[in-house]
């Protein structure tokens, strides 16, 4: 990992050092102690990277081919939401005690909460049940090698992180889960929290089934559609503010490269 327009003091790449320098991530397993590229009996391979965040309090997520999420970076306001939606954002635990992590940090709350919602959820590699064969991808965003069975959006479909707030789509297409800060209503939700642990936007989500992608933009959270139009938002999104709309074409030009939108 390697950022030129970033300072790394919240560890946003996943790593110390000086940031204009690309190196290696390590991700570390909370149940083991010792730094190595495995989940449990197999290798982890990074499927799709994120970022986001202000330039002072960045943060980071990558989605593994297993589907698992991990976070990195400011977590001053609980957008690497490492906290149980039934803790809620008062029990919040940081872990170590800081507001920011420098490793990629796994994330079980949100998967346990999108198949609370949806029991069905991740049965299959596919939601037509078949295992995906991906190649080798011109994006930044993808990493998965030709020929590698690929598992990541079996919970999750898509990601997008916002100025100090995260935003998750289901893979079915329906939920979207938010956490982080809220105070300008970019959460979605029914109530204007300061902080939201990981909760269903009813903003944001879709009976219908029909969301295609997720973008966060500082204040801002939006849902896309399959031909790339919005179809909700939430939070300050004024196409008149600064930056908005190029934010806006990056976000469909991410979601069309990565197969998510046509």
């Amino acid at each position: 990992s390697g950022c030129r327009v970033c300072d790394n003091e919240l560890g946003e790449l996943g790593r110390i050092g000086n940031p204009s320098i690309p190196l290696p991530i390590r991700i570390v397993h909370a149940n083991n102690t010792n730094t190595k590229n495995t989940d449990d009996n197999n290798d982890v391979r990074i499927a799709h990277a994120y970022t986001g965040g202000f330039p002072s309090s960045g943060h980071s997520a990558v989605l593994d081919t297993y589907g698992n999420l991990w976070l990195s970076g400011c977590d001053r306001w609980q957008q690497l939401g490492m906290g149980s939606s039934n803790g809620g954002s008062s029990g919040y635990t940081w872990k170590g005690g800081r507001l920011w992590q420098d490793q990629f940090q796994k994330n079980e709350h949100v998967v346990d909460l999108l198949r609370r919602l949806d029991p069905m959820l991740g049965n299959t590699n596919g939601r037509d049940g078949k295992s995906l064969l991906v190649a080798q991808s011109s994006s930044s965003s993808s990493s998965v090698e030709l020929g590698a069975v690929d598992s990541s959006r079996r919970w999750i479909r898509d990601v997008a992180l916002g100025g100090d707030h995260t935003v998750l789509l289901s893979s079915n297409k329906k939920d979207v889960i938010v956490f982080g800060k809220g105070g300008e209503k970019q959460l979605g939700l029914s109530s204007k929290p300061w902080v939201s642990s990981p909760a269903k936007s009813k903003v944001l989500s879709s009976a219908s089934g029909n969301i295609s992608a997720v973008c966060a933009f500082r204040n801002c959270s939006m849902t896309l559609d399959a031909d790339g139009h919005v179809m909700s938002k939430a939070g300050k999104c004024s196409l008149e503010l600064k930056g908005m709309k190029k934010a806006l074409d990056l976000c469909r030009k991410r979601a069309k490269e990565t197969g998510l939108n046509s």
